[in-house]
């Protein structure tokens, strides 16, 4: 066999044990989706879906995305919005399909290292105090610094700080101590770190929840004639003294429409309608005013514009006490199906690729 032929199989055998990864996810992507419209149905009491509209949403997978088999998220979005709307996108075909075409294989995951972010966006990211990365401390400017540096100057710092670890999700590995308390040896050998100073939040989003950094959710998508343009935005916050906003570790959100007025209610993880004021605080949704909440979204246009390797990319910000828009987090493959069946659908046309 020659050199050629024997590259060419290799090439083969690569490319079928890939799309056989690819259908394994694809198919348990679908079997959380019918558990969790089962779910749905049990909290509901009812069930939306009849042999009619099964047939509605199996004819527009088939239409819209050339397989019947696209129908499980499509019936979860109907349960929980309560009806079928056409131009939805399912998570799986979102997730497994649309992305990789939108998107750089080779960048898909370079938001999971949050050491990095300063380095690209400035001053629109947080700044951190260090960086630890392949065993090395470093600063802001990645100028390397002594280990005795670094616990000299985060004992001077003398207050809250928060370490996290790259390619945490969904606020996991990430720690908040006071700098005195920080070890050296609490870092994992081989992992990477940032080592932040926590954000005191802007007056009325911390008024709404004050347990948790609330961040604003920006899904930003660049259209084929290269413009970046905002899909939606919703502010994320904690409940029963949750540290994190993450919804699922049951947190809640509001939508924001596209002039910076909040929705008077607020929502779960599955959809699930939570009242209109916070059980906690008792603050009411439709009062929170964000008067900086375009400056927000400029802000997230300008990012993408930075690193257009990946069409659509969920930014989370927070806007700190002087209400400047702060960069916590970016998201190359970020959740989308959460707004898509609560507040979508968002590409409701073919024009996405």
């Amino acid at each position: 066999m020659g050199r050629a032929e024997a590259g060419s199989r290799y090439f083969n055998l690569v490319q079928s044990l890939y799309h056989y990864v690819l259908k394994c996810k694809m198919i348990y992507s679908r079997f959380e989706a019918h558990k969790t419209r089962r779910e749905v149905i049990k909290r509901k009491g009812k069930k939306v879906i009849n042999r009619q509209i099964k047939r509605s949403i199996k004819q527009y997978a088939k239409k819209r995305f050339g397989s019947k088999a696209f129908w499980p998220y499509l019936a979860l979005y109907t349960e929980i919005r309560g009806q079928f709307i056409e131009g939805w996108l399912p998570d799986d075909y979102f997730r497994y399909v649309l992305v990789p075409q939108i998107s750089s294989a080779s960048s898909v995951h370079i938001s999971d290292y949050k050491t990095f972010d300063y380095q690209i966006f400035g001053d629109f990211a947080l700044k951190p105090l260090f960086v630890y990365i392949s065993g090395i401390f470093l600063n802001a400017d990645f100028e390397s610094q002594k280990k005795e540096q670094v616990e000299q100057a985060l004992q001077e710092y003398d207050a809250i700080i928060v370490v996290k670890e790259d390619q945490g999700l969904q606020g996991k590995q990430v720690r908040m101590i006071h700098s005195s308390e920080f070890k050296i040896e609490s870092l994992k050998h081989g992992r990477s770190y940032v080592i932040q100073p926590l954000v005191k939040q802007y007056k009325p989003i911390n008024d709404l929840y004050s347990g948790s950094v609330n961040t604003i959710r920006v899904g930003t998508f660049i259209k084929n004639d290269g413009s970046v343009v905002v899909k939606f935005a919703a502010l994320r916050f904690g409940v029963d003294g949750l540290k994190v906003d993450n919804l699922s570790a049951g947190g809640q959100l509001i939508y924001f429409d596209t002039d910076g007025k909040p929705s008077n209610r607020a929502y779960d993880e599955l959809g699930f309608d939570m009242g209109e004021q916070h059980k906690n605080s008792g603050y009411f949704f439709a009062d929170l005013k964000v008067p900086m909440f375009q400056e927000v979204l400029q802000a997230c246009i300008k990012a993408h514009g930075k690193f257009p390797y990946n069409r659509f990319v969920g930014w989370d910000v927070c806007i700190d006490a002087s209400g400047k828009p702060v960069l916590l987090e970016w998201n190359t493959n970020p959740g989308f199906r959460l707004f898509e069946y609560i507040f979508g659908p968002f590409f409701p046309d073919d024009d996405i690729i």
